[in-house]
């Protein structure tokens, strides 16, 4: 009998705390914070009831939140004093703004946010305690509380017209829009001066520390640099589309050092990051490193990851020659002493990428190349194709020129005097030679340079062809030779 009160005790303990954690539970659940003008389908109700729950901002004595209303500077200094659990009672150094006696309710938030840079005053001497904080003024705070670093404005990828000409917070409102943290009241509008709302506010802070927990801080220091030489997260890379990454990172640079990176995170995915630097050694002197990366995104709990995988890869890169519209039959490729590494290369048409026609042939390793188009009528043309690395680089460096070793010029139907004629040719590059009793010249590319021929006699006063520049570039054994006419308008151009 004994041994069953004692499990019937047990029992009767279990289901007594059992009730307790329940009805507490519910008690909690009960006590939740609610405003009754934020009802949870709002788009703003989330980013109001987390800031709420962790006591960041709070409601009215009525039960309301009045997220229409407008926010002051003075409750936006106590705000951000909370976000970042500044010390606002163990005050150091009184921030001395005249309009801020240390009797004000948020005169401890207000010294700690002016002592942290984040907020300043006016010139006047005054913070402003009561003044209300435009949409532009909260993108500035919000760049400077989280420590972001911010982009220089480009009017190029901004769609906001009213910022264009906005001076002191132009670069804030930039950089929040290209993390996705801010959005503008129209497509083409961000209205910089309008007071931002409690509830604005409230979604702009829990975008911009949620995007901020997700950015990577990259310092020269931990490669055992001594700055960034520089970067390439392969966005817009020019002429050459296919190399370009979608955005599923950004990388923000630091304007006032050389030495912090900061990479954020924008989807999930994979992109291509290259970085360099400059290590500086007391016996060798300055040298540059490199690193390349694939940066993989992924997202656990809902928040974006960055993991960075070091990788020596050279990606397949495409070289463009120029050609005309006529049907192309086959396009071959060798080596300079003649030998075929493919007499019938795969190509594709890339006129779109440039503005002229031009086919692209994939190259995968450095070196220098013949390449030779066979037009579907018979007719060949050579091309001397180079392709260099750089070991900051997944892409190859490509450059070709289309075989042109001799151009003929006809000057008779030109206006100028070109009986006598004077060759400019430090490099020795050319070789000339003129039809006789004519004014026909056949040049001739030896060796890359530029030379140019002076006609001395043409009239410099006078309408007309004082000279001839002539550009001869050699890849190999594949000479190309340009000429351009130097003609009396040129000196005014």
């Amino acid at each position: 009998m004994q041994t069953t009160r004692s499990k019937w005790s047990t029992i009767v303990v279990v289901f007594a705390l059992f009730l307790s954690l329940f009805s507490s539970q519910a008690k909690a659940e009960s006590n939740s914070i609610e405003f009754s003008d934020v009802p949870s389908n709002k788009p703003y109700a989330s980013a109001v009831y987390q800031l709420a729950e962790r006591n960041i901002i709070g409601g009215h004595q009525d039960g309301t939140f009045k997220p229409d209303a407008a926010i002051t500077r003075g409750q936006a200094a106590a705000i951000i004093a909370k976000l970042l659990k500044l010390d606002t009672k163990n005050i150091k150094k009184n921030p001395g703004f005249k309009d801020v006696p240390s009797t004000l309710w948020n005169f401890g938030a207000i010294a700690a946010v002016a002592e942290k840079g984040i907020f300043s005053g006016y010139a006047d001497g005054r913070f402003g305690p009561n003044d209300k904080i435009t949409r532009a003024q909260m993108a500035s705070i919000l760049i400077k509380a989280f420590d972001f670093h911010y982009y220089s404005y480009s009017s190029t990828g901004n769609p906001f017209k009213d910022i264009e000409k906005l001076a002191s917070h132009q670069n804030s409102v930039y950089t929040l829009h290209k993390l996705g943290i801010t959005s503008g009241t129209s497509p083409t509008t961000f209205s910089p001066n309008h007071p931002i709302s409690r509830a604005q506010a409230a979604v702009l802070i829990i975008k911009t520390e949620k995007v901020r927990s997700e950015t990577v801080t990259l310092k020269a220091s931990d490669y055992g640099w001594f700055l960034f030489r520089g970067f390439d997260d392969y966005h817009n890379r020019f002429l050459a589309p296919e190399q370009n990454e979608k955005e599923i990172i950004q990388v923000i640079p630091n304007k006032k050092t050389a030495k912090v990176l900061q990479v954020v995170p924008m989807k999930v995915g994979t992109q291509k990051f290259s970085l360099n630097g400059q290590k500086e050694n007391a016996g060798t002197g300055i040298q540059i490193e490199n690193k390349k990366y694939y940066i993989h995104v992924t997202k656990e709990n809902g928040q974006l990851k960055l993991n960075f995988e070091e990788t020596a890869d050279i990606i397949s890169t495409n070289a463009r020659l120029t050609v005309t519209k006529e049907p192309i039959k086959k396009v071959s490729l060798s080596t300079m002493d003649g030998s075929f590494i493919d007499e019938s290369i795969k190509f594709q048409v890339c006129h779109e990428y440039v503005s002229v026609n031009a086919i692209c042939l994939p190259l995968t390793e450095r070196g220098e190349y013949i390449a030779t188009v066979e037009y579907a009528k018979g007719t060949k043309v050579r091309y001397g194709v180079r392709a260099t690395y750089n070991p900051s680089d997944f892409y190859l460096d490509t450059f070709s020129i289309e075989e042109i070793p001799k151009v003929t010029i006809d000057l008779s139907k030109d206006k100028g005097d070109f009986s006598d004629y004077k060759v400019h040719d430090q490099s020795k590059s050319i070789k000339i030679i003129r039809e006789k009793n004519s004014d026909i010249f056949h040049i001739q590319g030896l060796l890359s340079g530029n030379a140019y021929i002076d006609f001395p006699k043409s009239d410099r006063n006078k309408e007309g062809t004082l000279g001839l520049n002539i550009s001869v570039i050699k890849i190999g054994s594949i000479i190309r030779v340009e000429v351009d006419r130097y003609d009396y308008y040129d000196q005014f151009k």
